[in-house]
C-alpha cells in the first residue's frame, strides 16, 4: 500500500505557522506562564481537519487550551490565507502527552528487546485520552477480534478501524472465519484474514496489536502470534471478569458492550464519526444486550443508542438485517435444540444440547446457534439457561444465561470461561453428558 503524504505535508506547514503566530505572541489569551510551544500537527490528508499538539509549562491545562481555542478562527484564517486553501481545515487542539507515553512505549520496547530474561510491567489501565496517544504512536495497526465472531467484538474491531483509518492509519481487522450472514451489515471491507496480515508484517514488522471484547489471548485461537509479536498491545472490553493483560487496557465493567467503550474513546477523543462506524457500534449495541434486554442495560447505554441513530444508524435495516434473516439451517437447526429440551430443578433450569450430528443433519453452521440460549433463557420459569453445543475439534462450548440472582460468570470462571454476571461462558474439552451433569448439579446448588 503506497502511503499518502499529503497529510504529513499539510500538518508541517500548519505546525510552521501556528509555531510563529505562537512566537510572536499572537495568541491574546495566553499568559506569559504559559510558555506555550507547538510540537506537531496531525492532519488528515483530505484536509478536512487537523490536531495541533502543543506542550505547557502551564500547570493549569485548561488555560492554554482556552488561549488556543479562543485564537481557532484567526488562526484558521491565517492557515488558509498562508497556504491558499479555498477551505481552511477545521483545527482541535491537544495538549501533547506523547512524550510521557512514548518514554513508558519506549522502556517497555526496550525491556521486550534487550533485557527479555527479565519481568516485563504489563498490565496499565488508561483513559481514553491516554489510550489515543499510545495508539496514535502506531501507523500500522491490527484489531484482532475473538474466535467465534459475535455482533460486539466484530462491530467494536471495524468502528475502531474505520475512525482510525480516518487519521490515515494503517488498520485492519484480522478475522478467519466467515462473517455471519446477520452480520453483514457491518462495513467489514477492513477485514483481512491472516495470511494476507502475515505478508504486510513481513514488509513492517513494527505494529500495534488490539484486543477487542476479550482480554485472553486465548480467545484468538491461533492468532496469539499478534500479540506475541506486536511492539505494543492494548485492550478495549467490558467483561467484568477480564484482567488487564495487555500492556494498555480500558476494560469499563458497568458497559454493557464494549461497542460502548469504543464510543466513549471516540467521543472523549473528538474523533470523527462517520455512517459505518455508527452501523458498526449499534449492531455491537443491540446483539450484546440482547436487544436491550439484559440488566447490563443503562441510561449511557440509550443515549449511546440515540446518538449512534443520529448518526446515520438505519434501526429497522441493522434489525431486520440482525434478526429477521433467519437461514433455513438456522430454524432447523433451533427444532434440533428444542427436541433435546429438558428441564431440572421443578422447571428452574433449562438445558439444551446440539450435536455435530445436529450441524451435519440441518446443513447448520457454528453461527447459526447464534441467540439459540436466549430461547432457552425467554421460557417462563427459567432462571438459568443451559446451552451446549460440540464443536468441530470435539470439544464442547457451553452457553449460559441467568435471569436471576444467579452468577453464570462465576461458574464459567470455574472452568476456564468468564463473562458476566447473566451471559457467560467457556469450552472444556470434555463428554457433553459429563459437563451437562456437572453444570446441573453446580447450578441446582447455586439456587437452593
Amino acid at each position: 500500500m503506497r502511503k499518502n503524504h499529503r497529510g504529513e505535508r499539510l500538518g508541517e506547514e500548519i505546525r510552521k505557522i501556528v509555531s510563529e503566530l505562537v512566537v510572536r505572541g499572537e495568541l491574546k489569551y495566553a499568559s506569559p506562564g504559559d510558555m506555550l510551544s507547538v510540537t506537531h500537527v496531525k492532519a488528515a490528508d483530505d484536509g478536512s481537519f487537523a490536531t495541533v499538539y502543543y506542550t505547557s509549562l502551564n500547570h493549569d491545562a485548561d488555560s492554554s487550551l482556552l488561549a488556543f481555542e479562543k485564537a481557532k478562527g484567526f488562526i484558521r484564517t491565517e492557515v488558509a490565507g498562508k497556504l491558499r486553501l479555498r477551505h481552511a481545515p477545521e483545527l482541535r487542539f491537544k495538549r501533547d502527552e506523547a512524550l510521557e507515553y512514548g518514554m513508558k512505549i519506549d522502556r517497555l520496547l526496550d525491556t521486550l528487546d534487550i533485557r527479555k530474561d527479565e519481568e516485563v510491567p504489563v498490565g496499565d489501565t488508561v483513559d481514553y485520552n491516554a489510550m489515543f496517544e499510545i495508539i496514535d504512536d502506531h501507523e500500522l495497526i491490527f484489531a484482532v477480534p475473538h474466535i467465534r465472531v459475535d455482533g460486539d467484538t466484530l462491530g467494536s474491531a471495524v468502528a475502531l478501524a474505520l475512525t482510525l483509518r480516518e487519521l490515515g492509519k494503517e488498520v485492519y481487522v484480522v478475522i478467519d472465519e466467515e462473517i455471519p450472514r446477520n452480520l453483514r451489515i457491518v462495513d467489514t471491507r477492513v477485514c483481512i484474514t491472516s495470511e494476507k496480515a502475515d505478508m504486510i508484517i513481513s514488509e513492517k514488522p513494527e505494529y500495534l496489536a488490539v484486543a477487542v471484547d476479550y482480554a485472553e489471548k486465548t480467545r484468538t485461537e491461533g492468532r496469539e502470534k499478534y500479540f506475541d509479536g506486536a511492539k505494543a498491545t492494548v485492550c478495549f472490553d467490558h467483561h467484568a471478569t477480564s484482567s488487564p493483560v495487555c500492556d494498555f487496557n480500558i476494560i469499563e465493567a458497568d458497559s454493557g458492550s464494549t461497542a460502548e467503550v469504543v464510543f466513549h474513546f471516540i467521543e472523549a477523543n473528538d474523533l470523527p464519526f462517520t455512517e459505518e462506524i455508527a452501523v458498526a457500534l449499534y449492531v455491537g449495541i443491540v446483539t450484546d444486550t440482547g436487544k436491550f434486554q439484559y440488566s447490563s442495560v443503562t441510561a449511557e447505554t440509550h443515549r449511546i443508542a440515540g446518538a449512534l441513530i443520529g448518526l446515520g444508524a438505519d434501526v429497522a435495516e441493522i434489525n431486520n438485517c440482525v434478526y429477521d434473516n433467519v437461514a433455513m439451517g438456522q430454524i432447523l437447526l433451533e427444532r434440533s435444540l428444542l427436541d433435546s429440551l429438558e428441564f431440572e430443578a421443578e422447571g428452574k433450569i433449562a438445558v439444551g444440547i446440539v450435536t455435530r450430528a445436529d450441524f451435519e443433519k440441518t446443513g447448520a453452521g457454528d453461527s447459526d446457534t447464534e441467540g439459540l440460549v436466549e430461547k432457552l433463557r425467554s421460557i417462563e420459569g427459567v432462571e438459568v439457561a443451559v446451552f451446549l453445543r460440540e464443536t468441530k475439534d470435539g470439544k464442547v462450548k457451553a452457553s449460559l444465561r441467568s435471569k436471576g440472582s444467579f452468577d453464570v460468570s462465576s461458574l464459567s470462571a470455574g472452568y476456564g470461561g468468564g463473562g458476566h454476571e447473566r451471559a457467560a461462558g467457556f469450552t472444556v474439552d470434555e463428554g457433553i453428558e459429563s459437563i451437562r451433569s456437572k453444570l446441573v448439579a453446580e447450578v441446582k446448588a447455586g439456587l437452593g
